[in-house]
Order: C-alpha cells, then structure tokens, then sequence
C-alpha cells in the first residue's frame, strides 16, 4: 500500500464558531511506519493534530510557490488507528483550500515548490505529465450490459521502460479474466505506438485492490515504455451494471472508499509503484442515467383513525425504481378503492401533480375497515398498481402505524448522494413517516457532526415527518447503529484511537433511556458479548445485506462473513430484542432505495458488491409521529420488519403484545395478517424453530393457534410472513416464562 502522500485540504471543514478546521485521514498505510510530515500553507502560525499528537513546525522551512512555505511538522512514528481526526487550529477555510500535507518516509527529503514540482521528486513523474484518459461509452442507462473501451494517452514526458499503468474497474461489475474471450469480464489489452505501430506490453495482473475493497487493479507493464501520443486501450465487457443513478469523477484515492470513476488511470514509473493520477480535467467522467417511467407505486398510511383524513401518493419511477429521466409518465389512469364492500372507483389523478412523477390525493375521512388502492390504465384496463393495507381504527387509544427506514449512508462517511438530499428523497419519493442516516461514525469530522446535527434536526417536522440523529459505530467489537431522542447525540467514532471498543461507547451510554442501538447484517457476521441491554434494543433482522434471522434462510447473505450471528442466535442466547427492517443503502437514499423485482440477490442494487437485496422497512407503533415516541417504540421493541413491503400485522401471545415479555402456561398465539399483495405462507418461530406454519390465500389472514408444548423458563415466539412474491415481514418477539 502506498505511504508517501500529498494531501489537498481544500475539503476542509469548519462550523461557524469552531476553533479548528478538521479533516478525516487513512491512517492504516503508516502502521509501522516512520514518516515525515510537511504543510505547505500562507497561514502565519498552524497548530496541527493528528488524533492525540501534536505536530510542531519546526525552524527547517521549504520554499513553497509564492508566498506559501512549507512547514516541517516533524518526524511521526506508528500510527495504528485506521482513521484519524487531522484538526489544524489558527487556519482558515480559505487558507484551507490552498494548503497541501505531505507524508514521506524519506526523512531527509525536503520538499519546495508547487505541488506538481514535489510530485516530480518523489514519484518520478507530476500529475500534468501523467497523461490522459478517455471512456467508451462513458454513459449508460441503469442496468445496462456494456461493452467499455477505456484509452489512456501517454503525457509530455512518456513512461520509462518497466513503468506500470494502472486501470481500476469496479469489483462489483463483472469479474476482470484474461482466459475466454468470450465471456463476460474477459480484457484485452492494444498498444498502438504515434507512428501507428504496436508496441510490447503485457497486462501484468488483475487483482483486488490493496488500497479498496471495492476495486479490481489491472496493472500494465510497459516493457520498453511509452512515448509522448503513444496510446494503451483496454477493453472489457461487463454483465453487471448499477441500476442508480451515478455520475463518477474522481482520480485519486485519499480513502479506501474513494469511488474512482470506473477505468481511472494512473502511473507508476518504477518498482515502488508510487502510483500518480492525471489531473481531474485531463481524465474521463462516467455516468448512469435513469430510464423511462414504466412503474407505478401507490403508498397509504399504516394505521390511522376515523378522525384522520387519508392521503394516498403515488409515485412514477423507472424500472428499478428511480425518479425517470423524462416527464413522459402515463397520466390517463383509473383509481380505484378496495375495501369490505369491494372495488369503486375514485376517479384520476389529474390536478393533483406534486412534482412531474408524483402525485398526492385526499380519500378524506374513512370508516373502519382495510383499504387499498387499485390504479388501471384506462386504455387498456390492465392493472398498473397496487397499495399497501391502510387499517382505519374508530379507537384513539390505538397505537398507530407509521413507516420508514433508519439505516442510510450518504458522501459523509463511504456513500454518495448529499446528507440533506437522503432525507428529501425519504420524505418526497419513499413517503416515509421517518428516516434516519447511520453513516459511519469514522469519516467525518468534528465540524461536520455539527453540520450534519443540524440538518436532522431541520428535516424534523412533528406529526409529519420524523428524523432521528444517528450515526453507525463500527469497530474491534462489531457494528452497532446507535440513535438519540434528543437534538444532540455524543460522537464515537469506532475506527479511531481510543474509541474502537464498545466497552467504552456502553460505558457512556449505560441506562440512558434518551439512547438505542442495535447490531446490523448479523447474518454476515456479527458479535455479541458485548450486549448491553439497556442499550441494545433491536437487531436489523433484514437489509440490503439480506435476511438476518436464521442461518439458511432463502435471502440469507451471500456474504456470510466467517462468523454469522443471526437473530436466532442472539436471542436464544437471551438477547430480548425488537426487529427492524433496514438498508445499509450506500447510495444516499432511505427506504426508497433502487430495486429490481427480478434480480433479488443477483442485481447491483449498490456499489458494494456485497449489497444484493432491495432496501427494508420499518413499521413502528407510535401514539403519535414524534421524535421521543419513535426512540421509545424501538426501545420498547414495538416495531416489525419488512423486506420493503408495507404488510400490515398484529401478532399476540397469550394476550402479550408484540415486543413484550409475560407469562402463561400455553402460549395462545394469535395473529392478524394485511399483505400488500397475495399471500402465501404464515409461520410460527419458537426458540429458532419453525413450529407451526399455513399455506394462506387472498390478501389477509387471521390465525389462532395453541402450542402443545408447555412454555419454558424463558421461551420466545415470533410471526414471519411470506407474499406471493417473495415479499417477507418478521413481528417482533414475544417472550413469555412459564407458570
């Protein structure tokens, strides 16, 4: 892995009032490693901290361009966090922008000049010199095979010969090979000379990166290297294809996660492959773009009373579920409402256009019963849509359903999309009743906690839309997801010295009711001796990722990991915790992630290559849409998961209550079914065995069921149910002890 390292700081943050700018670092290619580290800055005095240590400039100064100098920060031995917290006090955001960090283990060298001229000393070769690339097409529609022709051009200088030329394809696309030409993922390599004539080069290996786990490495040899116009052309074919939306840019790798635009070029002129990028105007761009609108998606509420007056939504996307590129949705539909008395028409949606591919129409006020929503082409009358159940409730003392999803990352930590977008696209396009972001705790800063705060906390609108402060802990001892119910959550960062213990986050958080946290993709493995119950309250049962119950279940990880802990587990090792349904979703999106009903478990439906299934859902019972009810319904283990579906269930045990422990002598189960479309198959769970289980028509279903078998000291049930197609729902547990 490469160690010597120029740093931009242009990205810098710094919230109004802060005494510091702060970046986030990679520290994990200095572990054991002695490095000297330069800044090259205008600001008069910098202090600068990397974690806990000090850097102080030294007298020995290098001649910068201009008036900027560089500052000799001093000799740095052994860092072994893998992220660290850069915080630079007494320099401003603009000073910021110009300023560069430098990493060297060459402790006797001294750097002077501009960048371009430090790059030249100790790369061999600058970013202007490296040269140019091109890509073939380098604009897809989502989801579609292609075959790439990525081209690079040799710079002003040329390559010597035994120098590497790198491209990097994304490890999520087709697997990179070189033995059958005619199968997907197969390269092949032309190098064509100024003059029009080949010269020697072979693809030396094509490898997962050392630097990103999310990036294959084909590296080039040049035998008796390149001259100024001569050109190296990969071709490649790939099956696989993101179904989002994506425009990729980026060159260079500061972090792991740098999501490098696919075929990204760079060089290595010698055998310590201190590999250097083309400047970002001198290389290619690629972008996946959305489809038509070919679907649509009709979205109720969960549980509303009589009182309430029902809105439906409706949402026009393309095939795998993104907003559509153009504005040519079918417009001429017929809506009709299913109910007790059967179907009736409501009209059209004409007028009550929010946005050109969604629409919002008031039913008003419903009696009592289950409702659904049927949309029909009036042309042709074939059925375009369905709803979920809405259940209408004449009790105000009921619990109502609200859903959403609390688990998305965005560009704060290793995803995409702008935070403050996840939560407009949870509340426009998903109509979800709340959202959360979990970004990863490790990749962003001080400054930017306080930004990010402050946008949950914008986004928050009581009884319309709920947003929890939340941020995704990963460290020694597992991921952990961990939520507040206040306007502030303290920040631990995992990855980072001193924080990458949850003895430590527990500690800090024991008994504080305001707190929940829960384990995710525990079926692609997962620790848990650290529980601590009064923290600990719910398991994501199901997410991108896919299903976390048991082990062998049909949606189970392809990922397993070397150690899968699934929900069964945990609990039979007496864990008493809810279930959620989340996404992991990598994308900047909540809930309403991109989908593809065909390809679950095979489709992209994120850049991971790990990340197979559409995103979950989560149903929460709550007295009303609030911040505190919501941290209260996951602490209380009142919530269900879903594989995306809004299914509609209540499910009892010897009159216990979902979430609830009690106790009984038989365990009486009773349970309520409303799927959003047929249903399929009911089961029971005991203790991590299937113990009873129907074969059930029609859209709803009801079951009364008595367990022969005596109940234990400590016994747990839970409801799964199966759609028609392939949907699924897990209620939360229910545990009882015997009398």
């Amino acid at each position: 892995m490469r160690v010597d390292r120029i740093l931009s700081l242009a990205d810098a943050e710094c919230y109004p009032g802060a005494g510091a700018v702060d970046k986030v670092l990679y520290l994990g290619c200095f572990r054991d490693e002695t490095v000297r580290v330069w800044l090259m800055t205008d600001a008069p005095d910098p202090i600068v901290r990397i974690d806990e240590i000090e850097l102080t400039p030294a007298e020995r100064v290098g001649e910068g361009p201009e008036h900027v100098r560089w500052l000799d920060l001093g000799v740095v031995e052994g860092m072994d966090a893998r992220f660290g917290q850069l915080r630079i006090m007494g320099m401003s955001v603009g000073e910021a922008r110009e300023a560069l960090l430098l990493f060297t283990r060459d402790l006797d060298f001294v750097p002077t000049g501009d960048r371009e001229s430090v790059e030249k000393k100790l790369f061999g070769i600058s970013r202007p010199e490296v040269g140019q690339s091109s890509l073939t097409p380098s604009r897809l529609e989502v989801g579609s095979p292609a075959t790439f022709e990525a081209t690079y051009s040799c710079g002003s200088v040329g390559l010597p010969a035994g120098a590497r030329v790198r491209f990097s394809i994304p490890r999520a696309w087709s697997t990179p090979q070189t033995s059958a030409s005619d199968a997907p993922g197969f390269l092949e390599l032309l190098a064509r000379g100024g003059n029009g004539e080949a010269f020697p080069v072979e693809i030396e290996s094509h490898e997962l990166s050392d630097e990103s786990h999310e990036e294959i490495d084909v590296i080039c040899r040049l035998e008796e290297g390149m001259e100024p116009g001569d050109r190296l052309v990969l071709r490649y074919r790939t099956e696989a294809m993101y179904i989002f939306p994506w425009l990729r840019h980026e060159v260079e790798r500061p972090l792991w996660f740098a999501h490098l635009v696919p075929f990204a070029v760079a060089v290595a002129v010698d055998d310590r492959l201190l590999w250097v990028p083309p400047l970002p105007e001198n290389s290619h761009t690629f972008q996946t773009v959305p489809g038509r609108a070919e679907r649509l998606h009709l979205i109720l509420p969960g549980r509303v009373t009589e009182d309430d007056e029902v809105q439906l939504r409706g949402v026009f996307t393309d095939r795998y579920r993104n907003v559509p590129q153009t504005r040519g949705v079918p417009r001429d539909i017929r809506l009709t409402v299913l109910d007790a008395d059967g179907e009736h028409d409501i009209g059209r949606p004409r007028g009550k256009f929010e946005a050109p591919h969604r629409f919002r129409m008031s039913l008003g006020k419903l009696e009592a019963g289950i409702y659904r929503i049927r949309a029909y082409d009036r042309a042709t009358g074939e059925l375009m849509a369905q709803s979920n159940p809405v259940e209408v409730v004449d009790d105000d003392d009921t619990l109502r359903v609200y859903w959403g999803e609390i688990h998305g990352h965005t560009e704060m930590s290793d995803g995409l999309g702008a935070f403050d977008e996840m939560f407009r696209h949870a509340r426009d396009e998903g109509c979800q009743d709340f959202a959360a972001a979990a970004d990863h705790a490790c990749y962003f800063t001080d400054n930017e906690w306080q930004w990010m705060q402050d946008t949950v906390n914008s986004f928050n609108e009581r009884g319309e839309f709920v947003t929890l402060l939340g941020y995704e802990w990963a460290g020694r001892q597992g991921h952990r997801c961990i939520y507040a119910k206040g306007r502030r959550l303290d920040l631990f960062r995992g990855m980072s010295a001193g924080e990458d213990t949850l003895d430590v986050v527990y500690e800090h958080f024991h008994d504080d009711e305001n707190i929940v946290a829960g384990p995710h993709h525990t079926g692609a493995g997962g620790r848990m001796e650290h529980h601590d119950p009064t923290v600990e309250r719910f398991i994501e049962v199901y997410s991108m990722w896919g299903a976390s119950d048991r082990r062998g279940a049909p949606r189970a990880p392809l990922f397993p990991g070397a150690h899968p802990l699934p929900a069964h587990e945990w609990l039979n090792a007496g864990a008493k915790l809810g279930f959620t349904g989340g996404g992991d979703c990598h994308e900047g999106l909540s809930g309403w992630s991109p989908d593809d009903p065909q390809g679950q478990g095979s489709a992209l439906h994120g850049f991971a290559h790990q990340l197979r299934y559409r995103c979950g859902m989560t149903a929460a019972l709550m007295p009303e849409l609030r911040r505190r009810h919501l941290v209260e319904a996951l602490r209380e283990r009142r919530t269900w998961a879903t594989t995306g579906a809004r299914i509609l269930l209540d499910f009892r045990v010897s009159d216990v209550e979902m979430g609830q422990e009690g106790e009984a002598k038989r365990a009486e189960i009773a349970a309520t079914v409303h799927g959003q479309h047929e249903l399929a198959r009911l089961e029971v769970i005991r203790d991590g065995d299937v113990v009873w289980t129907e074969e059930v028509e029609g859209l709803d279903a009801q079951i009364e069921w008595s367990d022969p078998e005596r109940v234990g000291e400590s016994t747990w049930y839970y409801l799964h149910v199966i759609q028609r197609d392939g949907e699924e729902a897990w209620s939360s547990p229910v545990w009882l002890r015997g009398k």
